[in-house]
């Protein structure tokens, strides 16, 4: 039986044209390309695939991160266009002159290092809420030392923060959560520098369908009260979007809770709030739902 054509995911599509757009203003960003191939592949669009993945192996070969390039290499093979064969001859030819292992077999996109020496190390998990708000006021005394966020409005905020502290349950703390409600332009320009100051794109989490399965790569504590949710796994990779990519040791938390290399994202405040209210009520009501007794069968069944 012939394969089914790609359903269409309208909040996919609006995924890759907002980093088509991103691609227009860095045409060799490394994570807008590797997202862009992953996402044509699953809506079928094989000749845009084509042309990501020979841009983005020329940015590998500029990197010289053979090992990623290599894997490349084995999803261009699949092409007869001049332009994959071509990309694939030249990282041939620069693993050959480096010694490296050369493209062998068709496989996944290549998994993105784990940062550098500092944020290597494990941390031990610290979900609880005064080291939440801990951490989120640390972001935003550097949010009013480089001047992103006014004295008078960060106190306001840290007031908010210092209340959760002392809070019984299980609820987001964030600091840029509290700012987009009380101002959103402020939480738009704090936004934009974290973006910038931590390497962290910005993704538009609502164009993802998260499953059950890639949610459960992560605690539900560090979910929910962290702001921290997992999208989407290239390769070995796992793609996390948070409120607070700045704090270096919840990026470790992160990586030590996933057992994994993540590529770190920010996304809107209020976007993750309403993606974390849903995901959970919804596990929660199938939790609910799986502890009811199963009636006996009626007799004579």
């Amino acid at each position: 039986m012939a394969d089914e054509p790609p359903k269409f995911d309208p909040k996919l599509e609006e995924g890759i044209a907002y980093f088509e757009k991103m691609l227009q203003v860095m045409p060799d960003d490394r994570t807008t390309l590797e997202f862009l191939c992953v996402a044509y592949e699953q809506i079928g669009e094989g000749e845009k695939r084509r042309k990501a993945l020979v841009s983005l192996a020329g940015v590998l070969l500029k990197e010289n991160d053979l090992e990623a390039a290599s894997m490349i290499g084995d999803h261009l093979a699949k092409y007869r266009e001049a332009d994959a064969q071509a990309a694939l001859l030249r990282i041939k030819a620069a693993c050959r002159t480096a010694g490296a292992a050369e493209p062998t077999a068709i496989g996944m996109l290549p998994a993105t290092p784990k940062d550098g020496p500092e944020d290597a190390t494990p941390a031990k998990p610290t979900n609880t809420a005064r080291a939440a708000v801990a951490a989120e006021t640390r972001l935003l005394q550097t949010l009013v030392g480089e001047k992103v966020v006014e004295s008078e409005l960060a106190d306001v905020v840290s007031n908010r923060l210092a209340e959760f502290s002392e809070l019984p349950g299980c609820f987001l703390i964030s600091a840029l959560a509290i700012l987009e409600k009380e101002n959103p332009q402020s939480a738009e320009t704090a936004t934009a520098y974290i973006a910038d100051a931590s390497g962290a794109p910005p993704i538009p989490l609502d164009a993802f369908d998260l499953s059950g399965e890639i949610l459960q790569t992560l605690p539900e504590s560090l979910m929910r009260v962290r702001g921290v949710l997992p999208f989407a796994k290239l390769a070995d990779t796992l793609l996390v979007a948070s409120l607070n990519p700045l704090d270096a040791a919840l990026r470790r938390e992160i990586e030590s809770s996933a057992g994994r290399p993540c590529r770190h994202y920010i996304t809107h405040p209020r976007v993750m709030e309403e993606t974390l209210d849903r995901l959970f009520a919804e596990t929660k009501a199938a939790n609910e739902s799986a502890a009811e007794p199963t009636p006996p069968p009626a007799e004579g069944a």
